[in-house]
């Protein structure tokens, strides 16, 4: 699920960037500023894998947050961080879906 190319063929898909759990940057599509995008998505993924560890949940996998134009998801897999923008915010489960397939993952 860390190829962006194939990320951004998900319709309503708005962008998607690359970066690992420091906070580096790897790739973008889409968006003007992913190096800041990939620091804070660093950052908080983190801090999430650190809460989940806490509380015994195991690895974190994935994370969806929505507002009222657009949503995020922010997903680990290994050390790599892919934080997609998805627009509007409603087709959330349908790019959570087509995620799940394309990358084989049962959630």
């Amino acid at each position: 699920m860390t190829d962006l190319a194939q990320i951004a063929k998900i319709p309503n898909v708005a962008s998607a960037v690359l970066g690992d759990l420091a906070g580096g940057f790897y790739d973008a599509i889409r968006v003007a500023d992913g190096e800041s995008i990939a620091a804070v998505t660093g950052f908080i993924s983190t801090s999430l894998v650190d809460a989940g560890e806490q509380l015994g949940l195991g690895p974190l996998g994935r994370v969806s947050l929505a507002g009222a134009s657009r949503a995020c998801i922010i997903a680990v897999v290994g050390g790599s961080v892919v934080t997609v923008s998805v627009e509007p915010p409603g087709s959330l489960p349908a790019v959570e879906r087509a995620l799940d397939t394309s990358s084989g993952a049962r959630g």
